[in-house]
């Protein structure tokens, strides 16, 4: 089978690797769908991780099942959250797969993991319907972050983006005010619009030093900032004003897909409105490029390993 296959830094291959079997209590999904994350960005960029996840939002349809393996059947159509579906085929962990409405669209189907990492960092946040939040960034870490919030009644979402593509998409998705952050000072724009007081959380969806600062900069007094992007440079964060104005920081890197699905269900939310384009397996590279580019006119880009050059 094709697989994409990591050399080195903006070094990703398409190679003939062995096609695999499921073993006890796994399955075997033939890929439909993988989303780039923005982890999968910073290791091809930067390297891999010490436990890499890349090409883990992914969904298909089941073609083999293993042994001890029930609730399951060959040709159930699935969400996988699994690392290694840039491929044809991947082979998954009963516990990391769950099925497909039949009513959802493949397209929805692949961006569902994002939208449950923004269903976690909410919940773990602790934010409130009537809470105010800041959201630096508006790629689809933040835009995920914007649908989560609507979703359970936060009404006033603030957010900054330097691109015009996505700032303008921020809008769209219905934030109350989208600012940039290369002509606009964040922090006294947003206490102006909280009458001097602050949000009372910021979620960091971007993973540089400057929208962090924004960020504790911009929550009020016993606020929260809630840091979802991966940063690759430290950060140098002047720590004076974060320990006299009593600011709770907290780092979140896991998925509530249970939360995410609810939100889909009930609240009607469309997390597929920020796929921007579609590549074959073939192309993935030019996916991530695109990703790399300064003017961030792409926000999430779909691979098909069985899309057809």
């Amino acid at each position: 089978m094709k697989a994409a296959v990591y050399h080195g830094i903006r070094d990703l291959r398409i190679e003939e690797v062995p096609e695999p079997i499921p073993g006890p209590g796994e399955v075997k999904m033939k890929v439909k769908y993988c989303g780039i994350c923005g982890s999968d960005l910073h290791e091809y960029l930067h390297g891999p991780f010490p436990q890499s996840p890349f090409g883990h939002e992914a969904c298909g349809q089941l073609v083999e099942i293993g042994q001890e393996v029930s609730g399951f059947q060959k040709g159930d159509h699935v969400l996988a959250f699994q690392k290694g579906a840039y491929a044809e085929y991947l082979i998954l962990s009963k516990d990391r797969v769950i099925k497909k409405p039949d009513h959802m669209s493949w397209e929805r189907a692949a961006v569902v993991e994002p939208l449950a990492g923004a269903a976690y960092a909410i919940e773990k946040g602790g934010i409130r319907p009537g809470d105010t939040v800041l959201i630096a960034g508006c790629g689809p870490v933040g835009l995920m972050a914007l649908l989560g919030l609507k979703a359970m009644g936060v009404e006033k979402i603030y957010m900054t983006d330097p691109s015009d593509t996505r700032r303008k998409k921020a809008e769209e998705l219905g934030a109350t005010l989208v600012l940039n952050p290369f002509t606009d000072k964040i922090p006294p724009q947003i206490k102006g619009l909280s009458n001097g007081r602050g949000v009372d959380a910021a979620v960091e969806a971007v993973g540089i030093e400057a929208t962090l600062k924004d960020c504790l900069a911009s929550v009020r007094y016993q606020g929260k900032v809630i840091v979802q992007g991966i940063f690759t440079d430290r950060a140098l964060v002047h720590m004076l004003g974060f320990v006299t104005r009593e600011t709770t920081m907290i780092g979140t890197n896991s998925i509530n897909p249970s939360l995410a699905m609810t939100w889909i269900e009930t609240k009607r939310i469309q997390p597929e409105l920020i796929i921007t384009k579609i590549l074959p397996l073939e192309q993935i590279s030019e996916g991530f490029e695109a990703l790399a580019e300064k003017t961030k006119e792409q926000i999430k880009i779909l691979v098909a390993p069985e899309m057809k050059i």
